[in-house]
């Protein structure tokens, strides 16, 4: 599987996080990259995808579990930036979870083998305490 590599986010703000990648050096700003091209791509790859897909449905019942002190406050910081920076008015933490969730290449057998070590190092912190 290949590797799945993020830019590393340093010291964010409320208004601007500062982007780096990861050589560690820092990125344009997003209005100075070219997307002209990238973005129908992007469209009509998740267009096919959506079309291939069962229908997505909201569960009836909310679904609950644990997560951490850091990831809540980075879904929060997720919300506000999609509001402020991209005027996305009506995004919450539901949706960001969900988009961050809903991509197929996290549910192959092999990815989640990938999961094994973190899933065993939260259990244990967990019934350690830490």
């Amino acid at each position: 599987m290949p590797e799945i590599r993020a830019a590393t986010r340093v010291a964010p703000t409320d208004k601007e996080p500062f982007h780096v990648s990861d050589d560690d050096q820092p990125l344009d700003p997003p209005e100075n990259r070219s997307t002209q091209q990238s973005i129908p791509q992007s469209i009509d790859q998740s267009i096919d995808q959506s079309i291939q897909r069962i229908p997505d449905r909201v569960l009836e019942k909310p679904k609950a579990f644990y997560i951490t002190a850091a990831i809540d406050k980075r879904i929060d910081y997720a919300v506000r930036y999609l509001k402020e920076t991209h005027g996305i008015k009506k995004v919450d933490r539901s949706i960001v979870v969900t988009a961050l969730l809903d991509n197929d290449i996290y549910w192959t057998e092999e990815s989640l083998d990938y999961l094994v070590d973190p899933v065993i190092r939260h259990l244990t912190n967990r019934l350690t305490g830490k």
